[in-house]
């Protein structure tokens, strides 16, 4: 069948400064290569790539997006495609991905029409009733899924047979048992980037802080075995970490440097670091192979299978960028967001990793339930322990109830994700954060993240003022910042003068 799959456009607010611009889908991409491999004709229609550098205002609003506007979307997509499938993957996006789906519907009648995305798995009896003729909403991964389903069309098989969706029949939602997650990744299809403008991405330089870098995401493991409480995994994927053969992961960095000239890797995995045996096997074959590639783990990982030994490996291996998610400084508001996390060995890592040049970025979350003044001043502890314990980088974050996680639950929110005031916010938006402790309220919450990430880095600068004139020389001289920091102030001076665009979507 001719299948086309729709990455949306980002959104973000019209002031927002992140070093994180945009990066190539690894979602969309791995769906896209199980449909090739199962032999249909598939592409991808990406929304954020067609438009790097293009920010168009939403007009009556303070959000903009990032890529091109759904009249050029739904251009791309061909005349005689047979089935569409689109990609909302956070819920923030929704208000314009619901857009963009009105449009497609408009267009194409009579196209059967998949969603798939994280906001999808959390919301699917919300998404049915505003939109009841999607063909389907796939829950959870969706490569096994969607090929059941377009089997299904081609055969006549009900749609309550297939694990792993809702869909809507005689006006009342169906929603059929989880899929089992798959555990077995030998056989796993390759992404397939078909349709995706890489080249706008790679000599961009869009990376997830690997600015300057040719850098292109992977996943090697899926999964995370852990339960947080603010964490969509237990309840949308299931606890369990399942990892990719070593060799096929080290095959596919091989044939990126070779077809695209990659020479960075940000392994976008819930949290790559788990089995100990497997990372040293995977440092090993990349040391063999000598690829001349960098990499990086941006959005974190655990230091419980960490020591000072596998380290040395992985920066041998090519390490240069490491977040650790520590979330809290403080015992009881750990236990209460159920992280188990040891501090005094976290520490010991951070102070290991530091030491052997591999930068490390510290992620900290306040505005928990139950979070007293007295938790936060343990966090802000624990932020002087890590620059001096060698920390470069820190991102100081609200914490927000995403739908489908154990805390949503407790808090029963009822967000309304086409609405401009009742909406789920970013949690690095400052203007917008909001606390869900009943010890303090929003302006204390962001006096401690905008005070404690500035005192950190001054902290740092006291510290370590060296670090400060290497980070000089990386941003205006060889133009290669390398902490998140830098990004920023490299990304603020590299900026080129944007014409913001105006969209009305009916606001």
């Amino acid at each position: 069948m001719k299948v086309v799959i729709i990455r949306t456009p980002f959104i973000h607010p019209v002031n927002h400064l992140s070093s994180i611009t945009a990066v190539p889908d690894i979602g969309t991409a791995y769906v896209n290569g199980a449909l090739r491999k199962a032999g249909h004709d598939s592409s991808i229609v990406d929304g954020t790539g067609e438009g790097i550098n293009r920010r168009i205002v939403l007009k009556n609003t303070n959000l903009a997006l990032g890529g091109i506007p759904v009249s050029e979307i739904v251009a791309k997509i061909p005349k005689d495609v047979q089935v569409i499938g689109m990609q909302s993957m956070h819920s923030n996006r929704w208000i314009y991905d619901s857009f963009i789906l009105k449009k497609i519907f408009e267009q194409f009648p009579n196209v059967k029409v998949f969603l798939g995305g994280e906001h999808v798995s959390a919301c699917s009896s919300y998404i049915l009733k505003m939109f009841p003729q999607i063909t389907a909403c796939v829950i959870g991964e969706g490569e096994e899924t969607i090929i059941e389903l377009l089997d299904a069309i081609e055969t006549g098989r009900d749609f309550k047979t297939i694990e792993g969706i809702a869909f809507m029949r005689e006006g009342q939602i169906i929603e059929t048992p989880r899929r089992r997650r798959r555990s077995n990744l030998t056989d796993l299809a390759r992404p397939s980037w078909e349709g995706v403008p890489l080249k706008n991405y790679l000599d961009n330089h869009c990376g997830v802080n690997s600015l300057s870098r040719r850098a292109i995401p992977m996943v090697a493991t899926r999964g995370c075995p852990y339960s947080c409480t603010f964490c969509t995994v237990p309840n949308m994927w299931e606890s369990k970490w399942f990892a990719r053969p070593v060799e096929d992961v080290v095959s596919e960095i091989r044939d990126y440097v070779v077809r695209y000239g990659v020479d960075h890797i940000d392994f976008v995995d819930l949290t790559l670091v788990i089995n100990k045996r497997w990372m040293n096997e995977f440092c090993d074959a990349l040391i063999r192979e000598k690829l001349g590639v960098t990499w990086a783990i941006p959005i974190g990982t655990r230091t419980e299978s960490l020591d000072v030994n596998l380290l040395k490996k992985m920066k041998k291996a090519g390490l240069t960028r490491v977040l650790y998610s520590a979330e809290s400084g403080d015992d009881e508001t750990l236990d209460r967001i159920k992280k188990a996390l040891d501090i005094k060995h976290f520490n010991k890592i951070v102070y290991e990793t530091s030491r052997l040049g591999i930068v490390v970025k510290i992620a900290l979350i306040f505005g928990f339930p139950g979070q007293t003044l007295g938790e936060v001043f343990s966090t802000f502890k624990l932020l002087n322990r890590l620059a001096f314990l060698g920390a470069r980088d820190v991102v100081c974050l609200s914490f927000i109830p995403y739908p489908k996680t154990e805390l949503f639950d407790q808090l029963k929110i009822d967000y309304d994700y086409n609405s401009l005031d009742n909406n789920i916010r970013l949690n690095n938006d400052i203007p917008q954060m909001q606390s869900w402790s009943e010890h303090f309220g929003n302006r204390e919450l962001k006096f401690f993240v905008v005070s404690f990430t500035l005192y950190f880095y001054a902290l740092q600068g006291m510290l370590r003022p060296w670090r400060m004139v290497g980070g000089f020389y990386r941003v205006f001289i060889k133009r290669k910042p390398l902490t998140n920091f830098e990004s920023i102030i490299f990304n603020m001076f590299r900026k080129k003068k944007i014409t913001l665009e105006v969209e009305d979507i009916g606001y």
